[in-house]
């Protein structure tokens, strides 16, 4: 019995040491990372964010504002593509296409002797996304790629690959009517996918050069790719999204050998094939008032209207002119929010944006920039469609350019995502007729 209580007594001191042990590493731990806190972060997060009792209250901080053309946009190897054309009361004509290389399901391939084509798709996965009237349809157009596509150049969305002059589909004006959320029945129910028929031309033209198929470099080298565009349309018209890279993306081939009917698949894998967005904007087609402001640079218009758009479209920079002034005046931020209201009613045709994105220049002059605040647990951009606004928490970056000089007093306001969506946004200006719903900056902040 002795014995007994030795050794749990020994045990029990024993589990003393090891619990002070690991309170004393977890205090050391504590410490160093307190140690190591951005001192410009210093009283962004010593009280409750919500208890902002003894905090300033401001929303007239000024703010100037104008709509202008983005930057050129890297579209190369995108995770969906988009196809259309949308005629825009206020924005213009957009306009959707892509270039895309194939590679054979299998190489050494062989059609056998005399392989009889039946027939030749080009099969394109929806990924349920679209934009626009979807209940009219528009025309698509498929040609032959003459150029090579670099498997390592960047490529923007104005990039024009060469293509011969050749239609290839069955149908010279083949009409696509979107169902990118319909399922189809084949053999059996497959997913939502556009299915067009191309020329038996190129099919036998495939089926006759089986030799060129020893490769994936071989093939794509002789077959360059195809260049899928919409043709020009009166009607509303719309743009839709597609997966690629999808199983059941492709050239599927139907054909015969021996009387036996088969299929040879051409995919679009995403490591081993380039994929290229090609979007065109026509902005002169646009309302008066857009066509003044975003074409011709009349940046007094954004104290009524300011303009977003994806694609390669349209951004919107914001100043914030006298904000610096807070340190003179020893002011500290406890919290920040920019609020952006939409402008117009919302219609299925022209959906407000789901997100929206904020860009901060660095001391490069680069403008891509993401503002992420890394002091606060909320960071916004998304739309409330009961307010009908979109909020962002940017405490952390206002706070950054009041005291530090590389930090500049502007940023970029861009739809999200940049590529892969057609959305377009039209905003409350800094001085819209009703001031209530302004572009403005909300502030707490305590003096010193």
């Amino acid at each position: 019995m002795k014995n007994s209580w030795n050794y749990l007594r020994a045990n029990f001191n024993l589990r003393k040491v090891y619990c002070l042990m690991l309170f004393s590493s977890l205090s050391l731990l504590v410490g160093f990372q307190a140690c190591n806190k951005d001192p410009n972060a210093i009283g962004l997060d010593l009280k409750d964010r919500d208890d902002l009792l003894n905090a300033i209250f401001t929303d007239t901080v000024t703010l100037v504002a104008h709509s202008l053309l983005e930057d050129t946009l890297n579209t190369r190897n995108l995770l969906s593509n988009l196809l259309g054309v949308i005629n825009d009361p206020v924005f213009g004509t957009t306009t959707a296409g892509f270039f895309t290389q194939f590679v054979p399901e299998g190489n050494s391939v062989n059609f056998g002797n005399a392989p009889q084509l039946d027939s030749i798709i080009l099969t394109l996965r929806y990924n349920g996304s679209f934009f626009g009237d979807t209940l009219n349809p528009f025309v698509i157009q498929v040609y032959r790629i003459t150029e090579d596509i670099s498997s390592t150049e960047t490529y923007y969305q104005n990039k024009i690959f060469t293509y011969s002059s050749e239609n290839l589909t069955y149908q010279n004006e083949f009409c696509l009517y979107p169902r990118p959320t319909t399922k189809l029945m084949l053999d059996t129910i497959v997913e939502a996918h556009a299915r067009i028929r191309l020329v038996d031309e190129l099919g036998n033209l495939l089926l006759r050069n089986s030799s060129q198929m020893i490769s994936n470099e071989v093939f794509k080298s002789y077959f360059k790719g195809l260049y899928i565009c919409p043709k020009p349309l009166a009607n509303n018209g719309s743009i839709v999204n597609f997966a690629l890279t999808s199983a059941l993306s492709g050239i599927q081939i139907y054909y015969k050998n021996d009387s036996i009917s088969r299929r040879f698949h051409f995919p679009i894998r995403e490591q081993e094939t380039v994929r290229v967005g090609n979007y065109e904007h026509n902005y002169n087609e646009g309302n008066i008032s857009f066509v003044n402001h975003v074409v011709y640079g009349d940046t007094l218009l954004g104290r009524d209207i300011l303009y977003v758009q994806s694609t390669g479209g349209i951004q919107t920079k914001i100043y914030f002119p006298h904000i610096k002034t807070f340190k003179d005046k020893n002011r500290v931020i406890n919290k920040a929010e920019l609020v952006i209201t939409c402008a117009e009613e919302e219609n299925s045709l022209f959906p407000p944006p789901n997100q929206l994105n904020l860009y901060r220049v660095n001391n490069k002059g680069e403008t891509n920039i993401p503002l992420l605040d890394a002091y606060t647990s909320f960071w916004g951009g998304k739309y409330n469609s009961d307010t009908k606004e979109y909020r962002f928490s940017i405490t952390r970056y206002i706070q950054d350019i009041i005291l530090r000089e590389d930090f500049q007093p502007y940023i970029y306001l861009i739809a999200s995502p940049r590529s892969g969506s057609a959305n377009r946004l039209i905003l409350k200006g800094t001085h819209p007729a009703d001031l209530s719903s302004r572009l403005r900056l909300e502030l707490y902040y305590t003096e010193h």
